[in-house]
């Protein structure tokens, strides 16, 4: 079952703009010893839309071998493209790699009428027998969805949704109508923001970017949390938020690679036209500061 802490992981690429499988590796086993229960591949911080589809299947590939390397550890391969076809294509991919869930953003770029959104979801739907859920995100898609465009959603055939909008009203209608009218309908955020009072109104899984560079912080929240804790569960969040807000200084797939980086970590390089600031930048000394202050006030809660 799908539950707890997911990394929306980063794809690591080299110098020449390949993808980085060996530290593409290193970092899904890296982030799962460290208490990540599983991965969002090749969303928007994994920079799926600058791959082709031949190279996010073999994301997909190669995280089912790394997941089948920890038990009890689960995979989401977001498949969502600008046409339908291609995002049926990677749904039956994920499918045939053993892979339990699919997630998919609304086709983007252009603007489309709410029918032709529910269609493209329902043809990824009626592809694929694994859980399909919808990703909304209407930041980098703009298509907003609302608890009328949820009920659609479960008609056409989609088992949940990933949400990153942090709109209560929305993800509160949504949660409370599936629990009540007992449907098999899964509400997962898609961000650590909102982790504590979510949880204590039921909802038990969140796809969080922090897990890319400080998994060990997103742990122990999770840990507080779910044992019940809250003394230390309010604590660890809100050392977290702060936290947080300190590492948006850019877009957040930049920003996981340079706090790797200033934690001394062999970051890689994002895929162009992405970019890191030279190493001789006085962000990074600033960036191993702020992790080393936030991972010391976490770890003062276990005395």
């Amino acid at each position: 079952m799908i539950r707890g802490i997911l990394a929306p992981n980063i794809t690591f690429f080299q110098k020449d703009g390949s993808i980085d499988y060996d530290k593409c590796r290193w970092h899904m086993n890296w982030m799962f010893d460290n208490g990540v229960n599983g991965a969002f591949l090749t969303g928007s911080y994994g920079a799926g839309p600058l791959m082709t589809l031949e190279e996010r299947v073999s994301l997909f590939k190669l995280a089912k071998e790394v997941s089948d390397q920890h038990p009890g550890t689960f995979l989401i391969a977001h498949v969502g493209c600008a046409d339908t076809a291609s995002s049926v294509r990677l749904a039956q991919e994920a499918e045939k790699i053993g892979i339990e869930a699919i997630g998919a953003v609304p086709p983007f770029y252009y603007a489309y009428t709410e029918d032709r959104v529910i269609e493209y979801y329902r043809a990824i739907a009626h592809s694929v027998k694994i859980p399909l859920y919808a990703y909304n995100n209407p930041f980098t898609t703009r298509t907003t969805m609302n608890f009328n465009t949820v009920l659609k959603l479960q008609e056409a055939g989609v088992r949940g949704v990933k949400d990153s909008s942090m709109n209560v009203a929305f993800i509160t209608t949504t949660f409370y109508d599936a629990k009540v009218n007992r449907k098999d309908f899964k509400v997962i955020i898609g961000t650590s923001t909102g982790w504590l009072p979510f949880y204590q109104m039921g909802i038990d899984t969140m796809i969080c970017g922090m897990c890319n560079y400080a998994p060990e912080i997103i742990k122990k929240l999770y840990d507080y949390t779910v044992s019940g804790d809250m003394e230390r569960a309010e604590k660890a969040y809100r050392i977290m938020m702060l936290y947080s807000m300190k590492c948006k200084f850019v877009d957040s797939t930049i920003a996981s690679h340079m706090i790797l980086k200033a934690r001394g970590f062999d970051a890689g390089y994002p895929r162009q036209p992405m970019s890191l600031p030279e190493d001789s930048d006085p962000k990074y000394a600033e960036l191993r500061l702020q992790f080393e202050q936030a991972i010391a006030e976490i770890r003062a809660l276990e005395k």
